[in-house]
């Protein structure tokens, strides 16, 4: 499978990255990586690097109807915040210009992928994603605000076996997010949130836990890290976590593995096998 993630920009242009995975297997690879690119360079990018599906990091259109979109007004019940999609242009507000961007990267590739609004099969269309969404999805918590974004939304990557070391940038970071977002949902692992005729936004997970995500737990100050022999990184997965320890799991954290698992337990089997190997519990629905 392989997804092309897409994060616009007006000055910047776009940043676009190609990952790919075997089909339900976990991780991706970076295969490839474009900077500054234009939505009318795209017809040519897309035919030469042969992606499945495209994620993009926009709406595809104005809303229908007010400031924003059903879409966006579901993502923040999770507490998960967006810019607002208005109707009509936005007012010509230049605030707006990067939507319009991403209109264009829409129009630029609809020809070959078709703007995607409902159901579960995704391949040969264009998603609209959101990385900051699909972070959190991802982490089953909101970014603690003493945290650093691209190092957080990195973290996040990295812990779901994508290989971040060709990420050279905040953009090359977020597009590689839309991209995962996008292997997840060809393999089926996906929520759409909207409404189809207005545009839907794609989240990583095939359901999502009661609203609101809470808050991660505060970094630790990453200068007062010890750097001791014998001592090797917690092993719970939690993007926020850089605690050292002689055990597989800081003392309490192997519960915040086990929680962890509990929400990609609904995506797929290979969180399924690691609670029947350590001997716990699946989540009470999945009883």
């Amino acid at each position: 499978m392989r997804s092309l993630g897409i994060d616009v920009g007006v000055r910047k242009g776009l940043d676009i990255v190609l990952i790919s995975a075997e089909e339900r297997e976990e991780g991706a690879v970076v295969e490839a990586t474009r900077r500054g690119a234009r939505p009318e360079d795209l017809p040519g990018i897309v035919a030469e690097l042969a992606p499945d599906v495209v994620a993009i990091d926009s709406p595809p259109a104005w809303g229908s109807d007010g400031r924003s979109r059903v879409a966006e007004r579901a993502l923040r019940e999770f507490g998960i915040q967006s810019f607002g999609t208005p109707s009509g242009n936005g007012g010509g507000h230049p605030f707006y210009a990067w939507m319009e961007v991403g209109f264009q990267t829409f129009r630029a590739i609809a020809d070959r992928f078709p703007r995607y609004r409902s159901g579960r099969n995704v391949r040969g269309t264009a998603l609209e994603v959101f990385p900051h969404a699909s972070s959190v999805v991802l982490a089953g918590c909101l970014p603690h605000p003493d945290e650093n974004k691209r190092r957080w939304r990195a973290a996040v990557l990295a812990a779901s076996g994508v290989e971040v070391q060709k990420l050279r940038s905040a953009d090359q970071v977020d597009a590689a997010l839309a991209a995962f977002t996008g292997l997840r949902a060809l393999s089926g692992r996906f929520t759409a949130l909207g409404d189809p005729l207005e545009g839907v936004i794609v989240v990583p997970a095939h359901a999502l836990p009661p609203p609101p995500y809470r808050r991660c737990e505060r970094p630790p100050r990453r200068d007062r890290q010890p750097h001791l022999p014998g001592l090797a990184p917690c092993a719970c997965g939690d993007p926020s976590c850089t605690a050292m320890t002689k055990a597989e799991f800081a003392r309490g954290h192997d519960a915040k593995r086990k929680r962890l698992l509990w929400l990609r337990a609904r995506d797929g089997d290979e969180a399924v096998r690691e609670l029947d190997r350590r001997g716990w519990d699946l989540p009470p629905e999945m009883r």
